[in-house]
């Protein structure tokens, strides 16, 4: 994965949303549910991210097997 900003769009529509719920209603603090949301969201994606990273790096970290000189292929 790289650090492209459409993995980010989950958490930036539930801010969004949350403005625009902040803007609308009366009780202004209704939109702090969906602050929350892409507070949480936001981690999520960043636990996604890492444990990818981390995936690829143990991947890249295994030794290579060696092919046997003389043998058929």
């Amino acid at each position: 994965m790289n650090s492209d900003w459409r993995i980010w769009r989950p958490a930036i529509w539930l801010v969004m949303l949350g403005i625009a719920v902040m803007l609308l209603f009366s009780p202004w603090y209704l939109g702090a549910i969906f602050f929350g949301a892409a507070i949480g969201s936001a981690i999520r994606i960043q636990q996604r991210r890492r444990r990818a990273l981390a995936a690829a790096a143990a991947v890249k970290r295994q030794p290579q097997r060696r092919r046997r000189s003389g043998g058929k292929r």
